[in-house]
């Protein structure tokens, strides 16, 4: 069995051409709603944009290289990673998240 890189996990066919075919729709959906006063667009932006970089190497390759383009994003997205990571990691020690409290509230109120 190979490794697989990415977050790209092995589906079977139909359900991947489904889950591509929707985070497409839900993209197009959300530009339009950006550009109609009917609907609010970004929900469904986001959500298309999620399905497609979880789901495409070629989307994934190209977040890539637009957040090497730019390194704020870059950094930002650096200590998102490693927030997340620790996070993980205190969860599975058992304690607080980075960021909240013994009591289980965010820190700081």
């Amino acid at each position: 069995m190979t490794a697989l890189r990415g977050l790209v996990r092995r589906r079977s066919h139909p359900v991947r051409v489904a889950l591509l075919t929707l985070g497409w729709c839900l993209l197009v959906l959300g530009i339009l709603g950006g550009l109609l006063p009917v609907i609010q667009g970004w929900p469904f932006g986001v959500a298309g944009a999620a399905i497609l970089y979880v789901e495409s190497r070629s989307v994934q390759r190209m977040v890539r290289r637009w957040r090497q383009k730019h390194p704020r994003v870059e950094r930002a997205w650096a200590k998102l990673r490693a927030w997340k990571r620790a996070s993980k990691r205190a969860r599975r020690a058992g304690a607080a998240p980075p960021g909240e409290a013994e009591d289980g509230g965010p820190s700081g109120t």
